[in-house]
Parts: structure tokens; C-alpha cells; sequence
């Protein structure tokens, strides 16, 4: 396995674990990090288009089973790791701010699609909400991308 494989591995398994473990600390919080979404669109990223695919219904069909979901979140999980991977290949540039922004903009849309698939949408939800959601969602997958990336140097 290459080294940017393990660190892929590393990271989806980790958030992964770490956010079914912290999630029954999260259930009472409005807003809170998806560190699942993270995983998805971290590995996505990091991934080619068939795997990022794979792993995106394999976690959204993980979260769906865990949360009695409708089967949406898996859908949108795929689409989005997919997506990932192809905007990956077409813009990823060495930029600071690339994955930042790709997580902030992925964990929003991700989360208000959620919301209007099961009839939830509101300004609230969609406009408060949600970003917040997102920028927590940013600040977690960014430090946990940054140790990763330090620590497989």
C-alpha cells in the first residue's frame, strides 16, 4: 500500500470511529461536526472516482443503518465522494484554501439536501444551521487532514 493510500485509510477509518464514538455526545447539540461527512468528502478527495464512489455508499449506508435514515444520506454520500474525486482531478491545485473551502461548500450542500429530501428545510436550517454545521465540519476534517499529513512525512 502507498503511503497516500494508508494516509487515505487512516483518516476515513479514524473519523469514522470517532464520530460514531462522539456522536451520543452530540445528540442534545444543535449544531455539531459531521466527522462522517468529513470522512466522505476527505476521502473522496483523495481517492479515484470508482472507489471514492464505493466509499461513499459504504459510509452512507453505515450512517442510514445507525440513524433508520431513508437511504438519502447514502445516495448523497456517493454522489458527493464521486464528485470529489472528479473535481480533484480538474481543479486541485496547491492552494491552503482548496480543501477548506471544498469541505465548508460539501458539508453545507450535503446537509441542506438532507434537509429538503426529508422535508426539513427551513431559512434556519439552511442558512444557520447548516454552516455552522459546515464550518465546525471544516475546522475538524482540516485538523485531522493537517495531522495526517504531518504525521506521514
Amino acid at each position: 500500500m502507498e503511503r497516500s493510500e494508508t494516509r487515505t485509510v487512516v483518516l476515513v477509518v479514524g473519523f469514522t470511529l470517532l464520530h460514531f464514538s462522539l456522536r451520543p455526545l452530540f445528540v442534545d447539540w444543535l449544531v455539531a461536526p459531521d466527522l462522517l461527512t468529513a470522512a466522505v468528502l476527505l476521502g473522496g478527495l483523495f481517492l479515484r472516482a470508482g472507489s471514492a464512489a464505493i466509499l461513499g455508499f459504504s459510509l452512507g449506508i453505515l450512517e442510514d443503518a445507525m440513524a433508520l435514515g431513508g437511504g438519502w444520506t447514502a445516495l448523497l454520500y456517493t454522489l458527493a465522494a464521486y464528485l470529489g474525486a472528479r473535481f480533484r482531478d480538474l481543479i486541485f491545485a496547491d492552494s491552503r484554501l482548496f480543501v477548506p473551502l471544498y469541505l465548508f461548500l460539501g458539508t453545507w450542500a450535503i446537509h441542506a439536501s438532507i434537509a429538503a429530501l426529508t422535508g426539513s428545510l427551513d431559512v434556519t436550517t439552511g442558512l444557520v444551521i447548516a454552516p455552522i454545521d459546515a464550518a465546525l465540519t471544516t475546522i475538524a476534517g482540516g485538523l485531522g487532514e493537517l495531522l495526517i499529513a504531518r504525521a506521514s512525512r
